[in-house]
């Protein structure tokens, strides 16, 4: 009789999967569990899965805009011993995580000046340190003094220098150089004065020559901060007190000083767009104790809100590009809709100052094929090797509760599809790949051939992942407490929570409070084949787009064009470029039709469709100025998009691919205002043996992102082997 304790990882996306790895890198882990992992349809990935449309050049077909950001210290630190432990041969297609990840160091924000939409272009230095390496994290008050740094150096290289603000500071450097030869001169004749006066003068020379070398109250400010001790306990309130007056003091004399200028040069626009957000945050953090008490000390507050109760009152810097495109990089407008904007101070600001100031190697990576190819592919095999056990096809569809409801009882499981008998024995379960260019990737739809209701299921073109799918189970059974599992793993998104885990919901306030305060959006995806570069499209760069706050709903475009490599293109066919757009998509009803309704993802389907149409036809100018109709100056010439069907004008569109995230699953997680204390922590369901895996948990980030997942799938495997120990980001302090 095995002593192993048996559990059960609900959902193969990013939580559950890092719950798993981190379980298996125990060493002597097969002595103690047997994992099995349950997972609705063919692949894993979740929100983050990808897959191969074998009918279109093997194209990669994705949820939305997969990048990884430089301060994901866990999610590299899994994905890098990963690869290590694949051990592929050099000649494999993306053999090392080196050659999987790109950096991607310039950042494009677009602005709306006057009607027109202008780029400003951010070009962040890479560095030398690797993600997944460890080390301390930066506290707040690290923050605090890196962004006085920032907020230094971009005041004293900026253009601007040569505006009356550059020229007042010449100004009073000529004026000291003027004092000092009056000085001189008068020590040659010092007779001729009282040597008090003398010495006088030479006091005011002396402090003039100090305030030059600190020459504004920012310098002043920053001298201070780097004066103070490490640890903010140790400052006294004078000390913080002393800081936020120079702050404000430079912030009147800026503002005072460069005038009417201000929004007419953009050079100076930008740089007060940074003095005065940077300083807000710096006064903010000390104010609210921040640096006492971490981020969640502000997430009462909206961003916006909290950056106005801190001194920024223009709207043109409160809503800049640079605080819209914090928004959008977690979707961050309720109910979809971008009228709404709603993202926690803390998590915002938290995210922000991490994604900045906290970036090893570059700001961004760029994966070099899909995500689920660059990601799950090798998680799976590795896992698989070291003997975790997958069910694909295996729905979830209820948690049952004990008796006395302090655990889980009972797992009800929906069986989807079967595996052909003649396989099975073959291969001892489910092959999910299809190889691409020596490379295995996962399909876009199931392997039809190795399942007994695969023509079928292909015939009636039915998605394994949709809620409103028509098609009936094959089969239903129940896991079952001490003979199924022992602990179970919650890997399953939070917006499928209310449909799954009715009686835990029930049962407990907490779980209660949760499922209603943190909020979740749906998004909407766009991806584009062309048959011109980046160039001759227009976009010129050194190298490929990233670009953020256009306008809505696709409001974040890359260029993907990395990805050409690993696609598999007829050579009758010419692609040159791949652009990838996303953003929020606002509901169509406050409630969602019931699961009944088969046709409703086809008119959500159409609707973004639209909403990808219309763009096309009126916002291409400002990012592909080379690619636009000569009739229509805003919008594109349809011939440059990619087409293997040979479709004319408009029809071309259909050959691209729109994607609506709208199932529970694919939901996307807000940090709205006030959300942060519902959240519940991984190893605290309030089920004895209920643990938590995703980026809805209570994790140290508590935003929608790769990072907070891993984050979190770690602590659900520490509450059960104690392992990893260390987990880089869990806490700011």
């Amino acid at each position: 009789m095995s002593l192993r304790q048996k559990i059960a990882i609900l959902g193969g996306g990013i939580g559950g999967i890092s719950a798993a790895f981190a379980l298996t890198d125990e060493p002597g882990w097969q002595d103690k569990y047997e994992i099995t992992v349950y997972q609705m349809g063919w692949r894993l990935g979740g929100k983050c899965a990808s897959g191969r449309d074998k009918n279109y050049g093997e194209r990669i077909l994705e949820h939305g805009l997969h990048i990884w950001l430089g301060f994901y210290e866990n999610a590299f630190r899994a994905i890098r011993k990963c690869y290590e432990e694949l051990g592929w041969p050099a000649d494999k297609p993306m053999a090392t995580w080196q050659q999987a990840f790109k950096k991607q160091s310039l950042v494009t924000l677009m602005e709306e000046i006057d009607g027109e939409w202008i780029r400003w272009p951010i070009d962040f230095p890479t560095n030398d340190l690797v993600p997944g390496d460890g080390g301390v994290l930066l506290s707040p008050w690290d923050y605090v003094k890196m962004l006085l740094q920032f907020l230094l150096k971009s005041h004293d290289s900026a253009p601007a220098a040569a505006t009356d603000w550059g020229q007042a500071i010449a100004s009073d450097v000529s004026s000291v150089f003027r004092k000092v030869d009056t000085v001189v001169r008068d020590l040659l004749t010092v007779g001729t004065r009282a040597l008090d006066d003398l010495a006088a003068s030479a006091d005011d020379l002396i402090d003039d020559v100090m305030g030059l070398a600190n020459r504004t109250k920012l310098h002043q400010a920053d001298a201070l901060a780097r004066a103070l001790p490490e640890d903010p306990t140790e400052h006294m309130a004078e000390h913080h007190q002393l800081l936020l007056l120079l702050l404000e003091d430079f912030r009147k004399d800026f503002l005072a000083r460069v005038g009417d200028k201000l929004f007419t040069n953009n050079d100076l626009r930008r740089l007060a767009i940074w003095l005065q957000l940077g300083m807000a945050i710096i006064s903010g953090m000390i104010r609210d104790g921040v640096i006492f008490h971490g981020f969640d000390a502000i997430d009462q507050y909206d961003l916006t809100e909290w950056l106005q109760r801190h001194g920024v009152t223009d709207r043109k810097v409160w809503w800049s590009t640079v605080v819209r495109g914090i928004y959008e990089l977690v979707f961050a407008y309720e109910g979809g809709n971008t009228n709404h904007p709603n993202l926690a101070a803390g998590a915002g600001l938290r995210g922000a100052l991490r994604m900045f100031f906290g970036y090893k190697g570059a700001i961004f990576w760029k994966m070099q094929s899909g995500m689920a190819d660059t990601i799950f592919t090798p998680m799976y095999l590795v896992l698989k090797k070291r003997g975790v056990q997958f069910r694909f096809f295996h729905r979830v569809d209820n948690l049952g509760l004990s008796a006395d409801g302090q655990c889980v009882d009972t797992i009800q499981v929906g069986v989807q599809a079967t595996v052909k008998p003649e396989i099975l024995q073959q291969q001892q379960g489910y092959q999910p790949f299809r190889f691409v260019k020596n490379l295995p990737c996962w399909p876009d739809q199931p392997l039809y051939e190795q399942l007994v209701e695969g023509a079928t299921l292909a015939k009636q073109n039915i998605c394994l992942e949709s809620a409103w799918t028509p098609w009936p189970d094959v089969a239903k059974f129940s896991l079952k407490r001490g003979v199924d599992f022992d602990k179970v793993i919650l890997g399953v998104p939070l917006g499928a929570l209310p449909f799954i885990c009715k009686e835990l919901i029930a049962a407990r306030s907490d779980w209660q409070q949760m499922v209603t305060q943190v909020k979740t959006v749906q998004t909407l995806a766009m991806q584009l084949w062309f048959s011109r570069d980046a160039a001759q499209l227009g976009w010129i760069a050194p190298e490929h787009a990233l670009v953020s706050s256009y306008v809505e709903p696709f409001d974040a475009w890359a260029d993907m064009s990395q990805l050409l490599e690993r696609e598999d293109w007829p050579t009758t066919v010419t692609v040159a470029n791949i652009a990838y757009l996303c953003g929020p998509l606002e509901d169509a009803e406050k409630l969602p039709p019931p699961f009944t309704d088969p046709q409703f993802p086809a008119s959500q389907l159409e609707r973004v469709r639209m909403q990808g149409l219309n763009f096309l036809q009126t916002s291409v100018r400002p990012l592909w100025p080379l690619a636009t109709s000569p009739e229509n100056p805003e919008g594109l010439d349809w011939q440059w998009l990619v087409d293997p069907n040979g479709g004319s004008g408009e029809a071309r569109v259909d050959a691209q691919y729109f994607r609506a995230n709208i199932d529970p699953g694919e939901r996307y997680v807000l940090s709205v205002k006030g959300s942060t204390q519902y959240r519940i922590q991984s190893d605290k369901s309030g089920f004895a043996n209920l643990y938590l895996a995703g980026d809805w948990t209570y994790n140290g980030i508590n935003a929608g992102c790769v990072e907070a997942a891993t984050i979190s799938g770690f602590q659900a495997a520490r509450a059960i082997c104690g392992y990893p120990q260390i987990i880089v980001g869990e806490s700011d302090l």
